[in-house]
């Protein structure tokens, strides 16, 4: 082999080198940037997405829960009310639109996309947790006994057996019911208005609902009363679609804020001291 022969197969040697070192490099390239625009689409969640387009939250509620949510004239009220509202400032939603829905309707309302989250004093329970994702807790609650003020015929749960106890479709108070208390007799209500409205009449012996709705409707009217011990401990959440995950990191994210700023135990003060 003479000597340019050989100088002609270093540099094929080295052209070849090079190729393959830039073709392995932009090989690299090519499938970082695949990852990079992969991860970018998996952040788009739908509802983030419509809350910085339209600065618009949806939110699903029964609006007949004092002093959670409920409307006087066209106005809604209510601790629900002003919380989700600071909620969604901080989620960059400059409006709330409220989609006032009977309580039975609420998880397939959040389901049919007619609203992007619930915000209607709703338990987080296991069976829930089934279909719909939960926030992060926002208040205590937990189910209690309401009598009328000259009924001392009923203590507990255990007076129960054989009354007529009023109970709102759809709510945790229902199955409890059901599964704790077989010998009652329920009547079963479409509004929560209605179950007060069954024991104010006598229509009902009882009626078993949460304990800060229960404690207001009677510091409202006086006519009747509030056992002291509490069947359950509860704790109210937000109901956001499982496809969204991400928004439901964000709204936990904007929660936290509302109460690291002090506005969280204002709203407390305002509706509850």
């Amino acid at each position: 082999m003479n000597k340019w022969t050989k100088k002609s197969v270093a540099l094929l040697a080295i052209s070849m080198l090079i190729f393959l070192t830039a073709a392995c490099g932009g090989k690299e390239t090519s499938n970082s940037g695949a990852g990079q625009q992969g991860d970018s689409a998996a952040s788009q969640d739908a509802v983030l997405k419509k809350i910085a387009e339209s600065k618009t939250l949806d939110v699903g509620l029964d609006a007949t829960f004092k002093p959670f949510e409920y409307k006087t004239g066209d106005k809604y009220e209510g601790f629900d009310i002003d919380l989700i509202q600071a909620v969604a400032k901080e989620l960059g939603a400059d409006k709330v639109n409220f989609v006032d829905t009977e309580f039975k309707g609420l998880i397939p309302g959040l389901q049919a996309k007619k609203f992007d989250i619930i915000a209607s004093s709703m338990y987080i329970t296991d069976e829930r947790k089934q279909t719909i994702d939960f926030s992060d807790t926002y208040f205590p609650g937990g189910l209690s006994i309401m009598v009328k003020k000259d009924n001392d015929s009923i203590k507990g749960l255990d007076d129960l057996k054989g009354k007529k106890v009023s109970v709102q479709i759809g709510t945790k108070s229902v199955k409890y019911l059901e599964e704790n208390a077989k010998e009652t007799k329920l009547v079963k209500v479409e509004k929560n208005t209605e179950m007060f409205l069954e024991l104010e009449t006598g229509k009902v012996d009882a009626v078993v609902t949460g304990l800060p709705a229960a404690k207001t409707y009677v510091k409202e009217k006086g006519t009747m009363k509030v056992l002291p011990d509490t069947l359950t401990e509860e704790f109210y959440g937000y109901g956001i679609r499982k496809e969204n995950a991400e928004f439901t990191k964000a709204v936990n994210e904007a929660l936290k804020k509302v109460k690291d700023s002090g506005q969280y135990d204002q709203i407390v003060k305002k509706w509850f001291e």
